[in-house]
């Protein structure tokens, strides 16, 4: 770099205003150079305009300039006297920045070569220089300028009237930066708080770098560094012009047009400088995104435990996280990608972590924008994606509408990963508002189906079918059957080819089969089809492809060819990943490893219930699975509090329904005390409002009754929550389970009434009427079973005809012999053994007996094994068998006594 390279721009070096040679000698006797003794003495320093009127840089003044360059013109033409100045050995100027030479001391006497045409602002010569510090050559921005009081002007140095080398200004700098810092450091602090105090303007609050000690320097030191401005610079500093900066342990203050000029210069460090233009966007999103990764690594655990500190902590990472993102995104530094993907991740938080919807529809609506005028298609879609979850929670109506319109534009584009993504999308808002059976919803699964197979997308296709066999499944149709049993065929078909099996759709697949069998009660069907489940999970245990702490299924897509507009990136990851090889994937939520192991054990306790030889043994399966669900270690991935409470939520909801099952089999085996340990350990967790706060509630009422406290039982089955309407369906809930638990409730009433204490003949009547049309075409075989056994055990007033009690009871034991219940079987043939066998002699008789004993003790419930022993001891008395009777006898009073002793229950 030369030394015009490293002048500033300004005005053209070397060509002053016009004056009279006559007047020269005159400004030269008046303006001598002379060393002042302090800096408070100054002269008056006349100015004059500009050459022809135009000022720095103008095309027809560089003309005038280029065509007056003769050798002597610069001197003929000065207006600053041309005496020769004497300069200090350690006279600096303050060029050293771009050059590090040895010092040699200035020549005394001027060059006379025609100055260089070149832009310099006059400003620069007048200022008060000191050694650079090493710097990477950049620009430092423009610096505030501070006015100082007028002063007297101090005696002009014109600097054209030498061309001093650039090799002695070099030497003369570097040697003066070993004496010149330590007695200029307190007199410019001195004067910069003077300046501060007198003109009140702002500063920029920043210390300047320590100095080394230097020795002091002379009055004439002092007076050659305060180089002021020619008299041509009439209006001063002008700030649009950007001037190169001595970067040295200070920064200068300058004055605006029109005000005199400063007394000294003052200036702030460098370095200082620099930290003031340090870029904090990457900051604030780098910490926005560590906030909301420790926040989301630690929200199983917070989900898990909800206690007030954890809860608070968790809302301020996320808080800070926001408050980032949002100082971002009103940022003017954001180029348009950055501003969409900052829209659309800050949307995304606060539908997330927040109720802020009108927020992030705001949020979300400027996203879109940019992107359509910039032609981000994936940002777009991504962000209309989640616009239409915002949607669903405050308008399901539009969201459905616009969802529609955003699938016909990706149909008519050809964007099938769209297509599916949003598809999906109206899937699972048709499950969530009720309506998954509906007409509409089939259809939308339909057209998915349709797609997939055109593309041959094989698990696409068995991923459709398995979400339309679940809403068929949901539904109390006729032929719900026979809809679910078709989508399995359907997906089934495609069992032998590998680009169909996936690990979590073949056991989602299995469990779908066995819940249809199990629905059926065909249980023996149920058995093979468990063996099958467990043997698949047993596969799958060691899959690395299948993790035990993600809950991600990814679906294949084949990638679109020489696709112009890439609709996939990085930015869509959370609904659509872009792959390695020829497909792309579509990310859906679905059950994780444990929770998948957690549902076969649920399934395996039912099956269990209607095989097992060992009693109980359902028992120790459920709670198997309520210890799976209960690990710490399950879904501990990243993921937000709201998700990790919903996934919490649903563990602890099935953790219930397998309390609840616990506690319904113990009752059967009168184990009373187990059932008021499930009660305690559901009434500790809060039950949402649905079928389990039902189930529980059943629980309870079964609990009463079973330990004889026959009164609150019946407060109890007359609970709000177990009313019906006169269609039978229930007044505060729509579930077919909560439907069948009411029509029990009312069954376990009528019995109850058959007591003395309790007897109300017009309420019986009344409830009889009610649950005929219920239950003698109730699609569920239990609960015609259930009809059929209290039908034929009470007594009415007028009694039932004994035609219509052996009806009854035929149908309840087929029922009973179908499903392989053998606590149904046991009541039957213990109620058909009362009813006709009562005192009968006879071998018949004696069978029935017998055969409701063996039963009872199948079943395993005290109660109705006393009643059994009972029966059999008075036929085998009326056969003549006194010491076999006497036998049975006592072994039904101890049966009785203990099942007494077990009901108290504290």
């Amino acid at each position: 770099m030369t030394y015009h390279d490293a002048m500033p721009p300004g005005q053209p070096y070397g060509i002053y205003p016009q004056q009279s040679q006559s007047q020269q000698p005159q400004q030269q006797a008046q303006q001598p150079f002379q060393p002042l003794a302090g800096h408070h003495h100054q002269h008056q320093h006349h100015q004059q305009p500009y050459v022809n009127g135009y000022q720095n840089g103008h095309s027809q003044y560089l003309q005038q300039s280029q065509q007056s360059q003769q050798p002597q013109a610069p001197y003929a033409q000065s207006a600053y006297p041309q005496a020769q100045p004497t300069f200090a050995s350690n006279n600096p100027v303050n060029l050293s920045n771009y050059s590090s030479n040895p010092t040699t001391p200035f020549p005394q006497t001027p060059q006379t070569t025609t100055a260089p045409v070149q832009f310099v602002d006059p400003s620069f010569l007048q200022k008060q220089y000191f050694p650079p510090i090493q710097t990477n050559r950049i620009l430092p921005a423009p610096q505030p300028m501070i006015v100082s009081s007028p002063q007297p002007l101090l005696p002009q140095i014109s600097r054209h009237n030498q061309q001093i080398p650039l090799q002695q200004i070099q030497q003369t700098t570097n040697h003066h930066n070993q004496q010149q810092r330590q007695s200029q450091k307190q007199q410019q602090q001195q004067q910069q708080q003077k300046a501060l105090n007198q003109h009140h303007q702002q500063q920029e609050r920043q210390q300047p770098h320590p100095q080394p000690s230097q020795p002091q320097s002379s009055s004439h030191d002092v007076q050659s560094h305060q180089l002021h401005q020619p008299t041509s610079q009439q209006n001063g500093y002008r700030p649009d012009e950007r001037r190169l900066q001595p970067q040295s342990t200070s920064t200068e203050t300058a004055i605006p047009r029109g005000l005199g000029r400063p007394h000294s210069v003052v200036k702030v460090s460098a370095s200082a400088q620099r930290t003031g233009h340090v870029e904090t966007l990457p900051l604030l999103l780098c910490v926005a995104e560590d906030c909301f990764a420790k926040a989301h690594a630690a929200a199983s655990k917070v989900a898990r435990s909800m206690s007030d500190s954890e809860v608070k902590e968790y809302h301020k990472m996320v808080a800070t996280g926001l408050g980032c993102l949002e100082v971002a995104m009103n940022s003017n530094k954001l180029w348009p990608r950055l501003e969409a993907r900052l829209s659309l991740r800050y949307a995304s938080v606060l539908i997330e972590e927040t109720n802020n919807i009108m927020e992030a529809e705001t949020a979300l609506t400027r996203g879109i924008l940019v992107c359509e005028k910039h032609r981000f298609i994936d940002l777009k879609y991504c962000s209309q994606f989640l616009l239409m979850k915002t949607l669903f929670q405050r308008n399901p109506r539009a969201a459905f509408k616009s969802l529609d319109t955003h699938i016909m534009d990706a149909t008519m584009y050809k964007h099938a990963p769209w297509v599916y993504a949003f598809r999906f999308l109206k899937a699972a808002f048709h499950i969530q508002s009720g309506t998954a059976a509906d007409h509409h919803a089939l259809e939308n699964l339909r057209r998915m189906a349709s797609i997939a197979t055109t593309r041959d997308e094989k698990a696409m296709f068995v991923m459709v079918m398995l979400l339309e066999g679940l809403c068929h499944l949901h539904t109390m149709k006729d032929d719900w059957i026979n809809r679910v049993q078709n989508c399995i065929a359907q997906a089934q078909k495609l069992q032998f080819d590998d680009a169909a099996h996936l690990p979590q759709l073949d056991v989602l697949l299995l469990l779908l089969d066995l819940a249809c069998s199990l629905r059926q009660k065909s249980h023996r069907d149920a058995a093979q089809k468990l063996s099958v489940l467990q043997s698949k999970l047993e596969e799958v245990r060691n899959l690395p492809s299948w993790s035990s702490v993600s809950h991600e299924l990814l679906l294949p897509i084949r990638r679109i060819v020489n696709d112009a507009t890439p609709t996939l990136s990085r930015d869509t990851e959370a609904v659509l990943r872009r792959g390695d090889g020829a497909f792309d994937y579509l990310v859906l939520s679905a059950l994780g490893k444990q929770e998948s192991f957690a549902m076969a054990y649920i399934f395996n306790g039912i099956v269990a219930l209607y095989k097992s030889t060992t009693l109980g043994r359902s028992s120790t399966i459920w709670t198997e699975a309520v210890r799976l669900l209960e690990d710490k270690n399950s879904g501990s991935g990243l993921k937000p509090l709201p998700d990790a409470l919903a996934q919490a939520q649903w563990a602890k909801g099935v953790s219930n329904y397998a309390q609840v099952l616990i506690g319904l089999q113990a009752a059967t085996l009168s184990d009373w005390q187990k059932v008021k340990t499930c009660l305690d350990a559901l009434g500790t967790a809060q039950q949402p409002e649905g079928f389990l706060d039902v189930l529980t509630l059943y629980l309870t009422g079964v609990f009463k009754q079973g330990t004889a406290k026959l009164g609150e039982a019946l407060v109890v089955w007359k609970d709000p929550r177990f009313a019906m309407d006169r269609n039978g369906s229930p007044q505060n809930n729509t579930s077919h389970i909560v439907s069948e638990l009411c029509i029990l409730a009312a069954l376990n009433r009528i019995w109850i009434m058959q007591s003395p204490t309790h007897c109300d003949d017009g309420e019986t009547a009344q409830l009889l009427d009610f649950l005929r049309p219920l239950c003698e075409d109730n699609p569920d075989l239990d609960i015609r079973i259930t009809y059929n056994l209290v039908l034929a055990s009470i007594t009415l007033d007028p009694p039932l005809p004994i035609n219509q009690v052996k009806q009854h009871m035929k149908l309840s034991l087929n029922g009973a012999q179908n499903t392989s219940n053998t606590h149904f079987l046991s009541i039957a043939l213990n109620i058909m053994r009362n009813k006709l066998f009562e005192n009968v002699v006879g071998e018949q008789a004696l069978k029935s007996a017998r055969a409701g004993t063996a039963q009872a003790r199948k079943s395993g419930n005290l109660l109705w094994m006393s009643v059994a022993e009972g029966m059999l001891a008075q036929s085998l008395e009326q056969q003549g068998l006194k010491e076999e009777a006497e036998k049975t006898r006592e072994d039904g009073i101890r049966l009785a006594n203990e099942a007494h002793l077990r009901t108290l229950v504290e």
